[in-house]
């Protein structure tokens, strides 16, 4: 990546703007006390563990601090939200260390992503509404599991979809994943294939068990590190093209999901919206 001349006086003056903060101005910007508070308490314990970030005082985690604050100044209005701190983490190590390269990759990456931060949580609302569509179309048996045991508002996927599966995969694997999702080809978003792949590849245990909601967010967040990429990314992919290439499709998912604008007048009123 290049960063211009331009773009390097930007990012000094940004963070000048946050750095000259008085003390005396501090006590009166509550605001910028409770996000300055956030960063400091995530970028201490993102990706503690990787070489990168780990130790006392180290720098790469203090320069991960200053592009959030940073950030936080760049996009006052959506400021700094819990899990920011995953998706600047890999571009970091990415860019061994470069500020400016960091900085910009991660406000282009929160161009995509802004939606999944803002307040109301709106687009994770309805990307959590769209994967229930997804699995109940798919796998009515694993959707009336998850409906019986009050589990289909997807809660226990809300981390997937909201910092693109970071933690789900082998950090030298997220790289590979996201460029999956950053090059998709298709007008739709594609992590909800990709979760849909998941959730299908451990229904059985799911059911079998008979877990409830504790238990299957218990059991997802165990799941982390344990998954094959490739094998996901195979069925993700044939999950699309299988589910595309039907022809009647319940209306949301042709048009929600997938944007497809020949959708028949004979799918107008099957959505899902009143599961």
């Amino acid at each position: 990546a290049v960063v211009s001349t331009q773009s390097t006086g930007l990012y000094k003056v940004t963070e000048t703007q946050w750095r000259s903060i008085t003390p005396d101005q501090m006590k009166r910007n509550a605001l910028y006390r409770d996000r300055e508070a956030l960063v400091e308490k995530d970028v201490l314990r993102t990706d503690r563990k990787s070489d990168f970030y780990k130790g006392e005082n180290n720098p790469n985690v203090s320069d991960m601090y200053e592009m959030l604050m940073t950030y936080c100044q760049h996009n006052f209005d959506l400021g700094y939200v819990q899990g920011m701190s995953d998706l600047i983490s890999p571009l970091h190590t990415l860019y061994q260390g470069n500020k400016q390269h960091t900085f910009w990759s991660f406000v282009g990456y929160m161009e995509k992503m802004e939606l999944n931060f803002t307040m109301d949580q709106k687009r994770i609302q309805e990307k959590l509404s769209e994967l229930s569509s997804l699995v109940y179309y798919c796998d009515s048996e694993l959707y009336n599991h998850l409906e019986r045991e009050d589990s289909s508002n997807f809660f226990f996927c809300f981390r997937w979809l909201l910092i693109n599966f970071k933690r789900e995969f082998k950090p030298s694997e997220v790289y590979e994943l996201w460029e999956v999702l950053w090059t998709c080809p298709y007008d739709t978003d594609y992590s909800l294939f990709i979760a849909t792949a998941m959730l299908l590849q451990e229904r059985d245990t799911i059911i079998s068990r008979q877990m409830n909601f504790s238990d299957i967010l218990r059991y997802i967040n165990d799941l982390s590190g344990t998954l094959d990429l490739h094998t996901i990314l195979g069925h993700a992919e044939a999950l699309f093209h299988q589910i595309r290439s039907q022809e009647d499709l319940p209306f949301n998912i042709r048009a929600n999901i997938l944007h497809l604008s020949d959708t028949p007048f004979s799918s107008l009123g099957k959505s899902f919206d009143t599961l």
